[in-house]
């Protein structure tokens, strides 16, 4: 690797801590609150929370951790959370996502998919947050999803499932590469066979004071 290569991955690596947001845990709407659940897949990190028109204030709502020979969790990457929630819904659509190299610390293992359900509210605009994805390999290159925020609607006592992270896989001309998919979909929807992406809006483009 060469020391140009090594700067980039420095300072992309440093914009982005400066640019997180801490992790904060997810807290469910309170009882009583209409709700639908939505089970969240990612290999990279998810966030979210109820949408004000401003970004920067979402939860953490699960973020992959890495491992190596296999299943030995490493000390400084963890998942999150620990013990992924479960809350008894349907039986998920989409395969496995890929497991990948981290672009620092490759001895430390690979990042690993993580599934977590949760309750969110139902009938008001929920904001899905992907932070920047970055894909490391053994020579100098490396690639990125970059971050990306959605807002989506839930209907009340439905089931969805968000696919948000890393895969690998072709174009539409069969060149294989990184891709980046942010899919929700409702689980068995009425009338509906296969899995119709859901529409969503873009987030603002403006921080939460």
């Amino acid at each position: 690797m060469t020391l140009k290569s090594l700067a980039l991955i420095s300072s992309l690596l440093l914009l982005g801590a400066c640019n997180r947001q801490p992790w904060v845990a997810y807290v469910e709407p309170a009882s009583g609150t209409d709700t639908a659940r939505l089970r969240v897949i990612t290999n990279g990190e998810v966030r979210g929370g109820s949408y004000v028109g401003c970004v920067g204030n979402e939860q953490g709502l699960a973020k992959a951790g890495r491992f190596y020979d296999g299943d030995k969790p490493s000390i400084n990457y963890p998942q999150s959370p620990l013990i992924p929630p479960r809350l008894g819904m349907a039986p998920r659509v989409l395969p496995k996502m890929a497991e990948y190299l981290g672009m620092t610390r490759m001895a430390e293992g690979v990042y690993a998919e993580i599934v977590a359900e949760y309750r969110v509210p139902a009938g008001k605009p929920f904001l899905l947050v992907r932070e920047e994805l970055g894909v490391g390999s053994y020579g100098s290159t490396y690639s990125k999803c970059p971050a990306l925020s959605r807002v989506y609607t839930f209907e009340k006592g439905r089931q969805y499932e968000a696919y948000v992270g890393m895969v690998y896989g072709g174009d539409v001309e069969g060149k294989m590469g990184v891709r980046c998919p942010f899919f929700v979909y409702e689980l068995q929807a009425p009338n509906q066979a296969i899995p119709q992406a859901m529409q969503s809006t873009p987030a603002a483009d403006r921080p939460c004071r």
